[in-house]
This record gives structure tokens, sequence and C-alpha cells, in this order.
């Protein structure tokens, strides 16, 4: 039996997500990367919601795979085209301001 000692502290995080909006669709780029994994010879690709797969088939970026999808020929294309850049990691700040490299905040 192991005993845990101290609580376990809930913290706040700020998560950002990269994406495109389609005909009023989010459609967030780790998602379509994920679909872009999924061919005709694997399991259907399910994590869509109803209005992105909707918007998914009209642009031809998916096509239906049993009960779900898999990824079409437009597909790889669309998303190399996104211009995407990953952000920097974010460094802590200490209380007194400052920061990992020595410098202080203004």
């Amino acid at each position: 039996m192991r005993i845990v000692d101290k609580v376990a502290e809930v913290q706040k995080r700020m998560v950002v997500e990269y994406g495109i909006e389609l005909d009023g669709v989010w459609l967030p780029i780790a998602m379509l990367r994920r679909l872009d994994e999924h061919g005709p010879w694997q399991q259907p690709f399910t994590e869509a919601t109803t209005d992105q797969e909707r918007v998914l088939l009209a642009h031809g970026l998916a096509e239906r795979h049993n009960h779900g999808l898999h990824r079409a020929s437009g597909l790889r294309n669309f998303i190399e085209a996104l211009p995407f850049a990953t952000t920097d990691a974010f460094h802590k700040i200490s209380p007194d301001g400052d920061q990992p490299n020595g410098r202080q905040r203004l």
C-alpha cells in the first residue's frame, strides 16, 4: 500500500491550439494530422464532430470509411499549404521578475 504524504496541487495552464476555420467550422491542425495517418486499410477515423466531418467531406479532405472517415487525396496538400510554425516554449518567470536568461522583466 502506498501512502501519499502531500496533497496533489491543482494547476492552471494555458493551452494553445492551432487550426483553421473552414466554412465556419474549427479544424485543429493536430486533428488533421491524425486524420492524415488513417488510410482505407486502417481503422476508421472517428474523432471529428458532425460539423467537422461534413466540412472535411465537402472539401475532399476525407472520405467515408465504414463508421468513420479516412484521408482523401487532397488532405496532404491542404496540410502542407497551411502557414504554420510552432510556438517557442514559454519559460517560468519567478515572482521577483527574473527570467531564466538572467534578465529582469520590465
